[in-house]
C-alpha cells in the first residue's frame, strides 16, 4: 500500500510542477492537476482484477481452496466463486508487481 501511495504521490507532484510551469498566473490549477493525477493513480493502482483459475491449479491447493477466507488490503476476498467458477482476484498493482 505504501508503494502505491509513494508513486501516487510522485505522479502528483509531477503533474503539479509541470502545471505550474505551464499556468503560473493560476495558482489553484497545478494543486488540482495534482490533486486529480494522485486521485486517478490511486484509483486505477485498488482496482481489483480477477482472473480465473485453471481447473488443474485447482486441485494442487494447499488448503483446499474452499477453505481459504484469505482477504487483501481492501478487505476483498482473494479467491471467489462466480458461476461457479473459482478467480483469483489482486489489485492491479499487487498483480503488475508480483504475476
Amino acid at each position: 500500500m505504501s508503494f502505491v501511495v509513494i508513486l501516487s504521490v510522485g505522479l502528483g507532484l509531477i503533474a503539479g510542477g509541470a502545471s505550474w510551469l505551464l499556468f503560473r498566473r493560476r495558482a489553484w490549477v497545478p494543486l488540482a492537476i495534482g490533486i486529480v493525477v494522485f486521485a486517478g493513480c490511486m484509483i486505477w493502482a485498488l482496482t481489483p482484477v480477477c482472473r480465473a483459475i485453471a481447473d488443474d491449479d485447482l486441485v494442487s491447493f494447499d488448503p483446499p481452496i474452499d477453505t481459504r477466507t484469505d482477504t487483501g488490503m481492501t478487505g476483498q476476498r482473494y479467491f471467489q466463486k462466480r458461476d461457479g467458477k473459482w478467480f483469483h482476484c489482486k489489485t492491479r498493482i499487487a498483480r503488475k508487481m508480483f504475476f
